[in-house]
């Protein structure tokens, strides 16, 4: 009956033009948009907004569960997401296509991350200068390939971005040596006091209304006994004074920050890096790129700005933390307004036996303390 009624309306609507030969119906033109929209291009920043991309895990998941439910399967042997392991993560290719510019909008780098996901806090290493001053450009005149770097912290539990916290970044120079601490092995003259007043490769940038902090760095040589890596701390409730160093807080994030193998092998084609002579430890068999690892993945992405490597990189990772942690922080020295100062009870200060100049017995030690601090928090 419907297809009749279908048929005659057509053939109705045709008998009513022809009655009218040589008359065309006026078209009338609308400013309005019209109904429909054949792309969502339009909707890309809200697609992307950590509290969307929230929800929708949320309903999904929702969804999911509602069917096996039905289907008879025990919910408690769904599949579950799992934090990533660090075989898998080595084996990405975290090199982008991303057109990047020294000046571009750095919120931009962040729109297709994906789901934020808790990065495993490490150890801070024994090379750690507190009271660096917030600044942008760390590279102190040292040579190398330029970086700017770019850290974006949002909480992991909300998925929303942390603004006015402060990233507090340090790493090895081009050839694999920290500055602003004396007496580390391998890290210059023991007995040369003036080591602790460079401070090339250290800093802290605040975060801003999208949670981002950037810093224009280079990329980090290597040492024997570690991967290449840079380390970060992230400190909330901090507060900026007037000689340009933040105070009090608290640090919910401690960590370090890993780049793809085969960069590392094109970085050290170049010099400075093709001088260094300190042996390449592979990510996979850095026991603290393991234990960064297995959960997210604290490898950069990264674009070149130009043709070449060495016109620079352009470098990006997602911290998700826990803004509820406070993590405890034993600087190796201080920076003052009179250069760097040791401190007598920091890693260094307190060196003897073991890895590392002492500092392999004492982290193995720790992992309990720390497991047990994690749990409080």
């Amino acid at each position: 009956m419907a297809i009749k009624n279908l048929v005659s309306s057509l053939l109705l609507a045709g008998s009513m033009v022809s009655a009218h030969p040589g008359h065309v119906e006026k078209v009338y033109q609308h400013s309005a948009l019209p109904l429909e929209r054949k792309s969502l291009s339009h909707c890309e920043q809200q697609f992307n907004d950590p509290e969307f991309v929230k929800r929708n895990v949320e309903f999904h998941a929702g969804e999911f569960a509602r069917l096996r439910r039905e289907a008879g399967y025990d919910l408690d042997q769904a599949p579950k997401l799992s934090p990533r392991d660090y075989i898998s993560v080595s084996k990405i290719n975290h090199k982008s296509n991303k057109a990047v510019s020294w000046n571009m909008d750095l919120k931009t780098l962040f729109s297709d991350y994906g789901a934020c996901m808790l990065m495993p806090s490490v150890d801070q290493g024994p090379l750690y200068v507190q009271g660096e001053e917030v600044r942008k450009d760390i590279k102190e005149n040292e040579p190398g390939i330029k970086m700017t770097l770019a850290v974006q912290v949002v909480d992991y539990k909300t998925c929303q971005v942390v603004p006015n916290a402060y990233v507090d970044i340090w790493s090895s120079n081009s050839t694999g040596i920290y500055t602003g601490v004396q007496g580390y092995p391998g890290m210059g003259d023991p007995k040369d006091a003036g080591i602790l007043k460079l401070r090339a490769m250290r800093g802290v940038q605040p975060t801003d209304a999208n949670g981002i902090a950037s810093f224009d760095s280079l990329l980090p040589g290597h040492y024997d006994g570690r991967a290449s890596h840079i380390h970060a701390i992230v400190y909330t409730g901090a507060t900026k004074l007037p000689n340009n160093t933040i105070t009090g807080g608290k640090a919910p994030h401690v960590g370090q920050i890993y780049f793809d193998q085969s960069l590392i092998a094109e970085i050290d084609k170049f010099k400075p890096y093709s001088t260094n002579k300190n042996r390449v430890v592979p990510n996979v068999n850095d026991f603290l790129f393991i234990q960064g690892a297995n959960g997210d993945d604290p490898i950069v992405r990264y674009s070149l700005v130009g043709k070449s490597l060495d016109e620079g990189v352009f470098a990006w990772i997602r911290f998700g933390i826990n803004q509820q942690k406070a993590l405890n922080v034993n600087p190796a020295a201080w920076w003052t307004a009179d250069g760097g100062k040791m401190n007598p009870k920091g890693p260094v200060g307190q060196m003897g036996g073991g890895g590392w100049g002492g500092w392999g017995k004492r982290f193995l030690g720790k992992k309990e303390e720390e497991a047990k601090q994690e749990e409080e928090n």
